[in-house]
């Protein structure tokens, strides 16, 4: 019961071991009452520790163009590593996202796009209604919008990240109801290219996968992830 709840913690900040600590010290001293202890701490995780354990939330600014702009800290975690620890936290992995997460062919999740553990990475979230005409939100429109403003080009590795620290509920009130991450693609098991994103549809906290043609069409009803320069 221990082991999955630690494979959830992996990357967790210093500064909330002390509250896992102690909640796994209950789990162990109490084992009639261990499902509750580790339903408890599961929650903990999905959710964050309370403001009285000194655990910051995670703040979301505005940008000179108005976008929003956050920070998630990177884990080097491989795609299966990243399936288990989002599934122990009651996320739902799609699919197609399963897919690119476990491929194994040159252009896979674990060979190209696995961030650095530790490392802050600042996102800047650019609008799909930042193209106007729908026929021009295309993925390689957007990647060039973002570069043009100053962006970095996105890894996949920032979709689970981004999917931990931004909740359905907060997705809605920025205004979004999906956030893809258009990285380089990944190819699924039927030879398509693919991205990784975050959606609150389809019942919610999940990880799902869409086309990443360059040509692919986007309705403006989501939001496309860049790293900035100094991360």
């Amino acid at each position: 019961m221990l082991g999955s709840v630690v494979r959830a913690a992996v990357g967790v900040p210093q500064d909330r071991m002390n509250a896992l600590a102690k909640l796994a010290s209950a789990m162990a001293a109490s084992a009639s009452e261990g499902r509750a202890w580790h339903a408890h701490l599961k929650t903990l995780l999905q959710q964050g520790l309370p403001s009285s354990e000194g655990i910051a939330p995670t703040t979301f600014e505005r940008n000179e163009y108005g976008h929003i702009v956050f920070t998630i800290t990177g884990l080097d975690l491989t795609g299966a590593e990243e399936i288990e620890r989002l599934e122990t936290a009651d996320y739902r992995i799609g699919g197609y996202a399963r897919q690119m997460l476990t491929s194994t062919k040159g252009d896979s999740y674990d060979a190209n796009h696995r961030l650095i553990a530790g490392r802050q990475y600042r996102i800047a979230l650019l609008p799909g209604k930042h193209i106007v005409r729908d026929s021009d939100r295309t993925t390689n429109n957007l990647r060039a919008e973002g570069m043009k403003l100053g962006y970095g080009k996105p890894l996949a590795g920032v979709a689970p990240r981004i999917r931990e620290v931004v909740s359905d509920k907060r997705m809605g009130e920025m205004g979004f109801e999906y956030i893809a991450t258009l990285h380089d693609s990944i190819t699924d098991a039927d030879g398509f290219p693919g991205v990784l994103g975050a959606s609150r549809r389809d019942s919610g906290r999940r990880l799902g996968g869409a086309w990443g043609r360059p040509g692919e069409l986007w309705n403006d009803i989501g939001a496309f992830p860049f790293l900035l320069p100094a991360s």
